[in-house]
């Protein structure tokens, strides 16, 4: 990775104080399934489904639709929560 100068860093800092206020949507992906649109429509309250992750596998965390870590579900009194494990690198975010 390039080496990043003082006033780099500055710019930078400034830059994202311009955005800190604009809300974007993380989304935490479970899971995936295929099915038919019959199958879908024939779930009723109690039916499962199966997911494509395996048990333990990180869960995918998304802003806007920009995959962006990967965690774990962890239970924080009464609700869910994530814990990240990994932040993910997408190039196609990076300055070129």
């Amino acid at each position: 990775m390039p080496e990043v100068s003082v006033n780099e860093k500055e710019l930078d800092l400034k830059n994202i104080a311009k955005v800190a206020n604009v809300e974007v949507t993380l989304c935490a992906e479970l899971g995936r399934a295929k099915l038919s649109l019959k199958d879908a429509i024939e779930y009723d309250s109690g039916s499962i489904i199966t997911l494509d992750k395996i048990n333990n596998e990180p869960i995918n965390v998304y802003v806007d639709d920009i995959l962006i870590a990967k965690g774990k579900i962890v239970a924080i009194e009464d609700t869910y929560g994530i814990k990240i494990v990994e932040i993910v690198e997408n190039k196609s975010l990076e300055k070129k």
